[in-house]
């Protein structure tokens, strides 16, 4: 026998009267889709299935049995949903790390280019050192060898300078005593003629 027009009515506001403090508990939290809410569509719905299969209510029992389904369908959108905003976390920290490994990358690329510049100029100062001590080195080199060759020229000079002092000396003294032996030669031939004056002049008286 099914429930009488007012009878249903009755159920209905005792249904919603003893929803309604929950509902608005849930609103409250924010838990109008949570697995709380579901649970009360399914009490609701087995309410409504249990009391028409008392009643023998076949449209009330369908309505149990449709509230049934549909909060099955409202748990599997919320799932799905639950599933999806998960999927999108998960996927936003892969995106996260994935930029976060392209920032450490390309600041190790950075850190590494700078560091292979800094080691280039290094190396380019050092040859830089290197060939300017080489040109160092062939200066004093060469200004060691200008000495020691202006060393030796001028060496060579004061020798040929004392050789042809010694020379002049030489000829000098030389021509000393040529002259000297002329003078000695001449005082002997005029003592010889002296000499032979006097003889003569002896001979005569």
């Amino acid at each position: 026998m099914a429930m009488l027009r007012f009878q249903r009515t009755i159920f209905d506001r005792s249904l919603k009267l003893a929803r309604t403090p929950l509902d608005v508990a849930l609103s409250v939290v924010g838990g109008s889709d949570s697995a709380v809410k579901h649970a009360l569509d399914r009490v609701e719905a087995g309410t409504r299935s249990a009391t028409g299969l008392l009643f023998s209510d076949d449209e009330l029992r369908e309505e149990g049995r449709q509230a049934l389904l549909a909060t099955k369908e409202r748990e599997r959108a919320s799932r799905l949903r639950s599933e999806a905003e998960l999927h999108d976390e998960q996927a936003d920290s892969i995106v996260e790390e994935a930029d976060e490994a392209v920032a450490e990358a390309r600041a190790e690329a950075r850190e590494k280019a700078a560091r292979e510049r800094r080691e280039a100029e290094q190396r380019r100062r050092q040859r830089e050192a290197k060939a300017e001590k080489a040109v160092a080195a062939r200066k004093q080199k060469v200004a060691k060898t200008t000495a020691k060759a202006a060393r030796a020229n001028a060496k060579r000079d004061k020798s040929a300078q004392l050789e042809k002092l010694e020379a002049k000396e030489e000829s000098i003294e030389a021509k000393e005593r040529a002259a000297r032996a002329q003078r000695q030669a001449k005082q002997v031939k005029d003592a010889a003629a002296a000499a032979k004056r006097t003889r003569k002049d002896g001979d005569g008286g």
